[in-house]
């Protein structure tokens, strides 16, 4: 069942609903002030609405309905499209630290014990040099960055090597890189005589 919330036939009906987003930030609460209340008599019947400007902090506004506009639709496209940047650099973000486990293969010993033999080589300390696919990483989200950059799409720019170019030089490193660890995967589980 679809939760519903009533409005009394001799209320005036709001303009804004929940989460809506507005140039005060997303609708997160109302309340009607009746105009045969003392709170309508006081301050001015009709609704108000809480505003939470930024979701990470704990203040709110508190605005009259005729305070209140909505984000245009190039405003709101912008304000979504800064937040799928935001979630995407995170999500990289959390995906690189993913890549950078060391994998664990188990292979059989010739008793029949099993022995752990990491892929990759472990870290002994926060001093080890960051590794070659962090690099290749890095590499990759600040030319992404750059080509989304509006001080760089607006330059009349046209070199003989593009952000293209350096993107899949990049991707040709990283194969590389992969084919290199698949050898040595292969190397070790399966040593020359």
């Amino acid at each position: 069942m679809e939760a519903t919330i009533s409005i009394p036939q001799h209320w005036k009906h709001p303009l804004y609903t929940f989460g809506q987003r507005t140039e005060y930030g997303v609708v997160i609460g109302m309340k009607y002030y009746a105009p045969d209340t003392y709170l309508g008599s006081e301050y001015g019947a009709g609704w108000r609405y809480v505003m939470l400007p930024d979701k990470n902090q704990e203040d709110e506004e508190h605005r009259v309905e005729n305070e209140i506009r909505l984000l245009t639709s190039e405003e709101l496209k912008a304000q979504l499209l800064s937040e799928i940047d935001y979630y995407s650099r995170q999500l990289e973000h959390l995906n690189s630290e993913l890549g950078a486990i060391p994998v664990t293969v188990i292979v059989t010993a010739q008793q029949g014990e099993q022995a752990e033999m990491p892929t990759q080589p472990q870290k002994k300390s926060w001093d080890s040099p960051p590794t070659l696919q962090s690099f290749i990483d890095a590499a990759q989200l600040i030319l992404r960055e750059i080509a989304k950059h509006p001080d760089y799409q607006a330059l009349d720019y046209q070199p003989d090597l593009t952000l293209g170019d350096a993107q899949t030089a990049l991707s040709y490193l990283q194969s590389g890189l992969e084919d290199s660890q698949k050898f040595d995967i292969t190397s070790n589980i399966f040593p020359e005589e």
